[in-house]
């Protein structure tokens, strides 16, 4: 989760959102019976969901799809046409006041509020719904959790974390462990999966008590630059500085390359990352609860992505079968996991969580684990209408620390950014 976005192309194209016409809800009229997906990168990780609506509906469908970086803008640009030629569209839940506000998003309450009670985890339908109506379809839920590589730590006399919550380590933990593993060959101590990005970083400030960043009745008063905020930015840099993280990995799956290959120690990712892991020859790795800060609380990553139907498609009734088999069908919402994903749907999620363990033996207590994790320390991002920006200087502020800028300039630069930018948005 998350986006790295052209800070000149993104503010620009979202400054002007509030021209944008404000669709509401159009009637379905299905003119091309062909359904149009709309999403970052190839559409691998849907193929198998869409081969299985096409079979069970008899509906044909295509995926379009443009680089991770570029899908928020890209989307924006799409409707500003008025006509965007998709149907339905993936959409971080952060983004649904804003896209509201733009009119992109079709209603959804009627069709679908009262189906999703006691099927979706009710956090997740709160995070599609704004001013009172329901206007995206929550596909995905989220966790992270603490990856380590067994023969790294053996080799350093390091005893292997215990997967059970009770025994979740502090971050200054993990840091002695990491450079004692270094010290005995290690290429890397610890590597986070999204670098530099909102969505896995959040929980440091957080942790240590900071917040998420904005506050207030409208979460437009900007609050980067208080202790805890100041203290995480430190530390986040000290990684670097110190070499226990390298600054070369950037990409997601850099970062799982690089775990995958045997060269680091402890990676803090997603449970999608286990697929590969699984596959990969040579790799015994254990899984811990997510790290937190000594005298700080637990807290973790959630959310991920929802489907939306496109305030202007044509083909409406399609869009919305689409939706209710991926996300309301238990078995249509397995396939979207690929196996690993976690669900917005109780009873898929479920299901996956017991089938993990069966993958691998290195993937006992895996699904407790995840299970308290999302009762107990999952903390969503804030609906901030300031979102888009929030993010976007946070991911350069973050980058700028990682590469060795001073964080309490940073932050206080970004308290500074972030103020100028929300005065420009609507309170």
């Amino acid at each position: 989760m998350g986006y790295r976005l052209g800070r000149r192309g993104f503010l620009t194209s979202m400054l002007g959102v509030s021209s944008l016409p404000l669709l509401g809800s159009l009637p379905a009229m299905a003119q091309d019976q062909t359904l149009t997906l709309f999403g970052d990168g190839d559409g691998t990780e849907y193929k198998a969901l869409l081969a299985a609506f096409e079979k069970v509906s008899g509906i044909k469908d295509r995926w379009e799809g443009v680089p991770f970086a570029d899908l928020q803008n890209t989307l924006v640009q799409r409707f500003r046409t008025g006509n965007s030629g998709i149907d339905v569209f993936l959409v971080d839940p952060s983004y649904v006041p804003i896209f509201a506000k733009a009119g992109m998003l079709k209603d959804l309450t009627s069709a679908f509020e009262e189906k999703t009670k006691g099927v979706l985890f009710p956090s997740d339908v709160q995070g599609a719904t704004y001013n009172g109506k329901m206007l995206s379809m929550p596909m995905w839920e989220s966790t992270q959790l603490l990856f380590f590589n067994k023969k790294l730590l053996a080799k350093a006399g390091v005893e292997v974390p215990d997967v059970s919550p009770d025994a979740r380590m502090t971050w200054e933990k993990v840091i002695e462990l990491a450079k004692k593993v270094q010290a005995a060959g290690a290429e890397v101590g610890l590597s986070f999966e999204q670098v530099d990005r909102y969505y896995q970083l959040q929980i440091l400030p957080e942790s240590l008590g900071g917040g998420p960043g904005v506050k207030g009745d409208n979460l437009l008063t900007v609050d980067v630059a208080n202790d805890a905020w100041l203290k995480a930015g430190k530390w986040y840099g000290s990684l670097f500085a110190d070499g226990v993280a390298s600054r070369g990995p950037t990409q997601n799956q850099e970062g799982r390359d690089l775990f995958i290959a045997g060269r680091l120690a402890f990676f803090v990712g997603g449970p999608w990352g286990i697929a590969q892991f699984n596959k990969a020859a040579g790799l015994d790795y254990g899984v811990a609860p997510h790290p937190y800060f000594a005298g700080g609380k637990a807290v973790t990553p959630s959310e991920s992505y929802h489907l939306g139907v496109a305030a202007d498609t044509t083909n409406a009734d399609q869009a919305l079968k689409f939706l209710n088999y991926a996300c309301l069908d238990k078995d249509g919402a397995v396939v979207a996991t690929n196996g690993s994903n976690l669900s917005a749907n109780i009873e898929a999620t479920a299901e996956v969580m017991r089938s993990l363990p069966e993958q691998s033996p290195n993937l006992k207590g895996i699904d407790l684990l995840m299970s308290y994790e999302l009762a107990n320390t999952a903390i969503r991002r804030p609906r901030t209408p300031g979102y888009l920006q929030l993010e976007e200087l946070f991911a350069r502020a973050f980058s700028d620390i990682r590469n060795g800028s001073d964080a309490a300039q940073t932050l206080t630069q970004l308290q500074s950014e972030l103020e100028r930018s929300f005065k420009r948005i609507e309170r």
